[in-house]
C-alpha cells in the first residue's frame, strides 16, 4: 500500500482509481480506533461511480503519530498532501466520527479541493463540558491499559440492540484496534478535545459546497453522536441529503449495504 512521506513521518493510504467512472474521487476518512479498513463493506456500492480514495489518519492504521496532539487542522493537512501527492485538485469528503471533524476542518482550510462534504455519524459541534472531561479520562485509562480500554471502547460504540448480532465484527475491530499505539490512541484523544465548534461550515458552507452539497447520516440509535442533538443542525437549507439509520454509531457495519447505498445516492446527485 502507498506511503507518503511527510513530516519525516509516514501517511497511508489506498487509492482505487476508476477512470472510466464519472464522478470524480470520493475520499473516505475513518472514525477514532479505526482505520481505512473500515469502509471496506461499503466500497462495494461505491466504487463503480468512480475513484475512491481511503486515507489512515495520523496514529491510525498505518500511518505514523506525529506528535502528542493529532488536531483536526493537521489531520486536514494530512489528507491535503496526499490529494496533492495523486494530483487530485477535487474530491468530495466523507469522514466518519473523528474522520467528520478533519473533514470539517478541510473544508473550512483549503475548500478549492471540495465538491461535496458528508458528515457520517458526526456533528460540527465542539465537544460538551462533560465530553471533554470523559477524554481526559479516557486518556488516563489509555495511559494505564491502553488495551483494556479499547476492549471496553469499542462494544460501547454499537447500539444495545445490536452488540450480541455482530459479536464476530466486534471482535474484528478489537483485535484491529490493538496494533494502535498508545502514542496514537492520546494524540487523537487530545486532537479531538482541542477541535473548535465548526457548525459555521454547515450555517455558512464556502461556495464551493452551495448550493445544498453537504450530507448528513444519521443513526437513531447512536450514542456517541444522538440523533437528538443531530436534529439541531439536521435541516439547516445547506444539507442538501440527509440519511437516517435505525442503527447506532457503527451504520457502516450494521446497517452497511442501506449506508452504502445512501452514499452512493448522494454522490450520484452531486454530479447534477
Amino acid at each position: 500500500m502507498p506511503l507518503l512521506e511527510y513530516h519525516h513521518s509516514y501517511i497511508h493510504y489506498e487509492f482505487r482509481d476508476h477512470p472510466k467512472g464519472n464522478h470524480g474521487t470520493l475520499v473516505l476518512l475513518h472514525g477514532f480506533l479505526e482505520d481505512s479498513r473500515m469502509w471496506r463493506g461499503l466500497t462495494p456500492y461505491l466504487e463503480h461511480l468512480g475513484s475512491v480514495l481511503m486515507i489512515d489518519l495520523p496514529g491510525h492504521g498505518e500511518t505514523s503519530s506525529f506528535g502528542y496532539e493529532h488536531t483536526m487542522d493537521f489531520m486536514a493537512g494530512c489528507v491535503r498532501a496526499v490529494l496533492d501527492e495523486l494530483g487530485l485538485t477535487k474530491c468530495v469528503l466523507l469522514g466518519h466520527s473523528m474522520g467528520g471533524y478533519a473533514a470539517l476542518a478541510f473544508a473550512e482550510l483549503y475548500p478549492n479541493y471540495l465538491t461535496g462534504l458528508g458528515l457520517f455519524f458526526s456533528t460540527p459541534e465542539a465537544d460538551s463540558p462533560e465530553r471533554l472531561d470523559m477524554r481526559l479520562r479516557a486518556a488516563e485509562l489509555v495511559k494505564k491499559n491502553k488495551n483494556a480500554f479499547i476492549r471496553a471502547a469499542i462494544p460501547q460504540l454499537f447500539d444495545r440492540d445490536t452488540r450480541s448480532s455482530f459479536k464476530e465484527e466486534i471482535s474484528s475491530q478489537i483485535q484491529e484496534s490493538l496494533t494502535l499505539s498508545t502514542q496514537g490512541i492520546l494524540a487523537s484523544i487530545m486532537g479531538m478535545r482541542s477541535r473548535p465548534d465548526r457548525i459555521s461550515v454547515i450555517l455558512h458552507p464556502p461556495p464551493q459546497l452551495t448550493p445544498s452539497r453537504i450530507a448528513v447520516f444519521a443513526g437513531k440509535k447512536d450514542t456517541v453522536i444522538p440523533f437528538q442533538r443531530v436534529q439541531d443542525w439536521w435541516s439547516i437549507e445547506s444539507v442538501g441529503y440527509r440519511y437516517l439509520s435505525d442503527h447506532g454509531h457503527m451504520g457502516h457495519i450494521s446497517d452497511s449495504k442501506k449506508c452504502g447505498m445512501a452514499i452512493a445516492e448522494w454522490w450520484k446527485t452531486l454530479l447534477t
